[in-house]
Parts: C-alpha cells; structure tokens; sequence
C-alpha cells in the first residue's frame, strides 16, 4: 500500500507524500544534532550488523574501528537466546499516518523484542523513535528497546512503562503538528485509506 524510494528515501501512498518517523520527530531533534561522521559510522555498524544476522558478514567489510562494535554485538549474541524475526519491516501508522523501518523484531531470551541498534549513548529521542515504531506495527511484542554498542561493548535498555507512555503521548502529539501543517494531504491521504482499509488500532 506504502511505497518507498530507497534512492529518495521517501514514502509515498499514491503518489501522496507520507513523513517518515524521522521527519515526524523533527521537532523534538533540534538538540540532537550528530556530528556527521558519527552518523555515518552509525549506518555502516547498522548495515553490519544486518549482515552478521543474514550470516553475509566477512571481516574484511570492517576496518580495525568498525570491527570493534561488531566483537560488541557478537558478545551480545554470546549472551542472549536470540531468534530474529524481521530485519528492516517498513511500518505504517494509518491513524496517525507516518511510516518507517524499524531494526529488528526478535525474541530475545524468549520476549518478543522490537529494538532499534544505536552506537554511543541514550537519549530520550531513541524514546520516541521505538515509539513510533511499535505504534505502527502490527506484531505482538513484549518489549521495546534499544541496543547500545560501542567499540568492545553493548548494553540492552529495555524501555519502561512509564516511559512508553510518555513516548507514545509525545508520538501522538507531534503527529498532530505535522498534520496541522499538511492539512490538504492529510485529507487526501485519509479519503484513499477510509476507501477500504480498516484503521489498524494502537498497541497499547
């Protein structure tokens, strides 16, 4: 139903412009501005670690830095039963209408885990962020976290109830900023899901 341009990275629903969940949550990125040579070691250590989880990983794709955060994530293999269930599934939110594709979908120590893979350290973003993508997701799920890595370790930071609250409230929220600023596609966008797609509830 949702088209994405990975070259663009946009998704679009006939032709309809539909914010990702980073676009969603740029209100609240103001004070999280990376430098970009972090960002891009993170996408390189996201895409890694895709391919340690399809078994497509070779050493030699990792120079003596990157190499670190992927001894980080093999020691958190080491530690947990895990069974991947999704990598990389686009999302769709169609009652707040946004979309996004979430890390992982895994059980981790038998829980059904919806986890981002971050390097360096925790920030209330990443809240918003797994938020967002479990409010989009249609799949059963015990937990929402984070996996932290960084060169030789890693942490797993389960989100609290509490906390998902406030995450949700403020997913709910910044939807309806965006929208209130894109009103004329908001009407078009509702007017081709109510033609025979049933709003998928919230889960929570």
């Amino acid at each position: 139903m949702v088209e994405f341009n990975e070259e663009e990275h946009e998704y679009t629903l006939e032709g309809i412009h539909v914010p990702s969940v980073s676009e969603l949550l740029k209100p609240v990125m103001s004070d999280f501005e990376c430098d970009p040579k972090y960002a891009e070691r993170g996408k390189t250590v996201h895409n890694l670690t895709e391919l340690w989880d399809t078994g497509l990983y070779m050493s030699e794709l990792a120079d003596d830095e990157l190499a670190t955060y992927i001894l980080a994530y093999e020691e958190f293999h080491d530690q947990h039963d895990i069974k991947v269930s999704q990598i990389e599934q686009m999302v769709f939110n169609k009652d707040l209408v946004y979309a996004g594709r979430l890390d992982r979908l895994w059980e981790i120590d038998g829980k059904m885990h919806l986890t981002d893979i971050k390097t360096g350290g925790k920030y209330k973003q990443h809240l918003f962020q797994v938020c967002a993508y479990h409010m989009a997701s249609t799949i059963d799920i015990e937990c929402i976290s984070n996996l932290y890595l960084n060169p030789f370790s890693q942490k797993l930071y389960e989100w609290k109830h509490d906390e998902c609250v406030y995450g949700y409230d403020m997913v709910r929220a910044l939807s309806l900023v965006y929208w209130d600023n894109h009103r004329k596609d908001k009407k078009a966008l509702d007017a081709i899901i109510a033609k025979g797609e049933t709003v998928t509830e919230l889960p929570f």
